[in-house]
């Protein structure tokens, strides 16, 4: 390093775990200093990488509170049209399933309508309200995240939780249980994700009940709240439609691609950490290490252009590898017949990696007590799954996933294409299958009571394989199944899902 770099590094008021970084005599005579400025250097940037990993979640839930502007003034809505926007501290919902032509969502599913409510507890804390009138076996949470999305609370069928409201509060508050409230949900962070799923079948009473339950939960800041319950209104939200002046619902019509925006970049991810960390000063036990290491690093980079230059270029190495390496066909362990899984989904304590990884495929898991999500890229060969060809996934009879439908489980196998959206348009309107469908009474067994699905881009030529047809993109494309609420079978790995079989 040089002379320059070792007097920036320090000036009385820069930290002294920043000024270590620069060793007492870099210069010394004959390349002496040369080790040690190496070994600062290079583990400056081996911790780089790994907070890049750490706070990359954070940066990307932080980036979508940005429809806190784009909803100001317009209540609970539609963002862009297409997915659930609200103001600060509100909850915004669909009324259907999420529009199968958006790409700003990365792989949603196609079994329940959404709302969702980015919370700032900074502000005032949140009022969760619970459904009082739910038909016996249907399926609805309301996940709740810190800012890097671990699961906090998970409310829902699955756990039985009580109707009435709750209160989501901050690091920062302190008091007892207001009167009128079932109990206190703490989060870590000052920043909240809650997403609300209510679970609709392919038939119009389906969704209408689905509706129903969405109407009687969701959240709203505590100021805004009355005796009584709170009415919600997602047929309301969808038909409010809030687009930024430069885009229009023509324009996205004719080019859904222009909402195609990575949430993370690593060009600005030093700036965007410092904005999220500012946000959210404290941490959870699990994150606290890391984000005094993120505020080192944030601090030596603005002490000299030198060590800017080394995290920006870290930064950058760091960004391109998660994007390339996150891919269905590589995330998770084996979960049996080609199939992959996270066995710590939303739960993931320490498991920065882990968890960077999800952010990236399949942003806002549930823990995986509620659902566990079971992906794959590759067929039973381990070659890509590309559309140009037909693959089968039989069930043996009485084989289907196990999920607990008593307190709503479901399972579903979806469809996407290569950058885990689901394909625009579909042929017999199906971006996924499974109990959607058994509900609608929509697919064909066999005689001997097995179920085999056809996942191809060209439709099936037999009226079997129609029923049972799951299309594909004509290009290379991944799959996920989700079970939810499952049962002691699946959480310990007992039952294993059917391989993925190319058709001859």
């Amino acid at each position: 390093m040089s002379e320059t770099l070792q007097r920036a590094a320090s000036t009385d008021d820069t930290p002294y775990v920043v000024r270590q970084f620069t060793p007492a005599h870099p210069d010394l005579a004959n390349g002496a200093g040369v080790p040690a400025s190496l070994a600062s250097e290079h583990y400056v940037e081996a911790l780089a990488r790994v907070v890049y990993v750490w706070g990359h979640p954070l940066v990307n839930v932080f980036g979508r509170t940005s429809t806190w502007d784009l909803m100001k003034g317009k209540g609970p809505g539609m963002a862009m049209g297409l997915f659930p926007g609200s103001p600060k501290n509100w909850m915004g919902f669909v009324d259907d399933y999420l529009p199968a032509a958006q790409r700003k969502v990365v792989t949603p599913n196609n079994d329940t309508i959404y709302g969702a409510c980015f919370a700032d507890l900074r502000e005032e804390p949140v009022v969760v309200q619970t459904p009082d009138d739910v038909p016996q076996g249907h399926y609805w949470t309301i996940q709740i995240t810190d800012a890097f999305t671990k699961v906090i609370h998970q409310l829902g069928s699955a756990s039985h939780t009580p109707a009435g409201k709750y209160l989501l509060v901050g690091p920062d508050w302190s008091g007892d249980t207001p009167a009128g409230f079932a109990g206190v949900l703490r989060s870590p962070t000052n920043l909240s994700v809650l997403m609300a799923r209510s679970y609709a079948a392919r038939t119009p009473e389906a969704k209408a009940r689905a509706r129903a339950v969405l109407n009687q939960m969701g959240a709203f800041p505590l100021s805004a709240d009355k005796p009584g319950r709170h009415q919600f209104d997602c047929e309301s939200s969808a038909r409010n439609k809030v687009y930024p002046p430069n885009l229009n619902a023509e324009m996205l019509a004719a080019d859904p691609d222009l909402l195609r925006t990575r949430p993370v970049h690593g060009e600005t991810f030093w700036d965007a950490l410092e904005k999220a960390l500012e946000a959210n000063p404290k941490v959870s036990p699990d994150d606290a290490v890391m984000a005094q290491q993120a505020r080192t690093l944030i601090a030596l980079r603005k002490s000299n252009p030198r060590w800017g230059a080394l995290l920006d270029r870290a930064a950058l190495t760091a960004d391109a590898e998660l994007f390339a390496g996150a891919r269905y066909d590589q995330v998770g362990v084996d979960a049996g017949n080609g199939w992959q899984r996270q066995e710590n989904g939303g739960a993931w304590g320490a498991d920065w990696f882990g968890r960077a990884l999800a952010a990236v495929i399949y942003i806002f898991v549930n823990d995986y007590h509620e659902a566990i999500y079971f992906i794959r890229g590759a067929d039973a060969e381990g070659a890509l799954l590309q559309g140009r060809y037909r693959y089968k996934m039989r069930f043996a009879r009485d084989q289907l996933p196990p999920v607990d439908r008593a307190r709503g489980g479901f399972w579903s196998l979806t469809m996407y294409d290569r950058d885990y959206f689901m394909t625009a348009t579909s042929p017999n309107g199906r971006h996924n299958i499974g109990t959607v469908n058994l509900d609608a009474n929509e697919l064909r067994f066999a005689d001997d009571g097995s179920l085999t699905l056809i996942l191809s881009h060209d439709e099936p030529q037999d009226e079997a394989g129609r029923a049972n047809w799951l299309p594909a993109p004509d290009d290379q494309f991944a799959l996920l199944v989700r079970t939810y609420v499952p049962t002691p079978a699946l959480l310990a790995g007992d039952y294993k899902l059917p391989n993925v079989e190319r058709a001859s």
